[in-house]
């Protein structure tokens, strides 16, 4: 690796460490914290590294992990799984010419299998309750779950496409 990919490779680690750590202190940032971390990855492929963001998604997701003191909090199943992962190999199958649809079905079914497999490891793994559904529509999780693997997918497919392309041009901007 150039040392600009192993720089930019250190900055992104850096930022996604931070992320993760401050997602699983503050509770309410989670979610947020868990979607930029993942935004974040994709900083190497400015150079078209697929080796470097991978050693950011690892690099950044171990040290979160280590800086929470192992606390495997709501946000590092989540990440490992899914969302640190997804924008790479998504970038990826866009850079090899797969069909758009081939991508989104592939995503999608990849969505649905991480939300249920968080969603048993919080409440089996971790015996969370699950206190804040009415009591009419808790016997509906397991499809509400599936519903919003769903609907998060479209929004976070969409969005890593567009912060992609708004990463790169600010990086054009910045880096000469």
């Amino acid at each position: 690796m150039k040392s600009k990919v192993i720089s930019l490779c250190a900055v992104a680690s850096s930022l996604v460490a931070i992320l993760l750590t401050i997602g699983a202190y503050i509770e309410m940032t989670d979610v947020f914290m868990l979607v930029t971390a993942s935004i974040i990855v994709l900083l190497p492929l400015y150079y078209n590294s697929f080796k470097g963001s991978l050693l950011t998604f690892l690099v950044g997701g171990v040290i979160a992990v280590i800086l929470s003191a192992f606390s495997f909090a709501v946000i590092f199943p989540a990440y490992f799984t899914f969302f640190g992962i997804y924008p790479i190999v998504r970038h990826k199958m866009l850079q090899k010419n797969v069909k758009n649809l081939t991508c989104i079905v592939v995503g999608l079914i990849w969505c649905i299998i991480a939300f249920y497999l968080c969603y048993l490891y919080y409440t089996v793994v971790l015996q969370m309750p699950i206190t804040d559904i009415p009591e009419q529509f808790a016997k509906y999780v397991v499809y509400l779950v599936g519903l919003l693997a769903v609907v998060f997918f479209f929004v976070f497919d969409r969005s890593v496409i567009v912060l992609k392309f708004t990463i790169d041009k600010t990086l054009r901007r910045i880096i000469k």
